[in-house]
């Protein structure tokens, strides 16, 4: 299944979902995918630079998973949408944002389903 296949079931889980991007540790873009009709708050210089600094915090988590358990998901929260960030089994990080406009628990339960629980492969 390609990246792009793979993303539009991450948009399929909740149509709360905006977007979804997969880039490596460092911060590279490798795809990405945005809703239908969805109003991107982010250029695509930004989203880029976002993504860099996810990437960039996610290793800087993975010094503590020894001690405190390996990592499920980060979720920042500002007053226009919400982002989470979560590892994916080849190095990889999932960053998906999600509108405020309710379900988010829902939408965070399934998006672990299937990326965490599942030991869901993204590019495999």
């Amino acid at each position: 299944m390609s990246e792009q296949q793979q993303l539009d079931k991450i948009l399929a889980i909740d149509e709360n979902i905006r977007f979804a991007a997969i880039s490596d540790l460092d911060g590279n873009l490798i795809a990405s995918k945005s809703r239908e009709g969805a109003n991107l708050f982010l250029s695509p210089e930004s989203t880029k630079d976002t993504l860099h600094h996810a990437a960039s915090a996610w290793k800087s988590r993975m010094k503590h998973f020894d001690e405190i358990g390996r990592g499920l998901y980060t979720l920042a929260v500002y007053e226009k949408l919400r982002r989470v960030t979560m590892p994916l089994s080849n190095d990889r990080i999932l960053l998906v944002t999600i509108d405020n406009a309710g379900g988010q628990k829902q939408i965070l339960d399934a998006l672990l389903n299937q990326v965490v629980y599942k030991d869901y492969t993204f590019g495999s």
